[in-house]
């Protein structure tokens, strides 16, 4: 699968709208349009930031399998929702997860 056709199914099947996704990565609307149908190639930066918000590091974005390392789907759903978060959340998170199972 080309980089176009799967950050666009990446997108698309976390539900994130083109729009959304240029506000949470900062990149416009008509540059990702591009970079979907395949006309631009965006550089490491760019795809950087169009893949934290989708919670995809570029090492899972290339892989052939196209599988975050992970035992089960849920734990990918954990990973990458948790990815999306600024680093204050993602503390908060961590501390509750770990008070939750006693690790505190």
């Amino acid at each position: 699968m080309e980089l176009h056709e799967r950050l666009k199914k990446l997108r698309t099947e976390q539900g994130v709208s083109v729009y959304r996704l240029a506000r949470l990565s900062e990149v416009s609307e008509n540059y990702i349009r591009t970079i979907e149908k395949g006309n631009n190639q965006p550089s490491v930066e760019i795809l950087s930031k169009l893949l934290k918000p989708l919670g995809i590091t570029l090492s899972e974005f290339f892989r052939d399998d196209e599988a975050i390392l992970c035992p089960s789907s849920y734990e990918r759903e954990l990973i990458q929702t948790v990815r999306k978060l600024d680093s204050s959340k993602s503390e908060i998170l961590l501390t509750l997860a770990k008070a939750l199972a006693g690790d505190s």
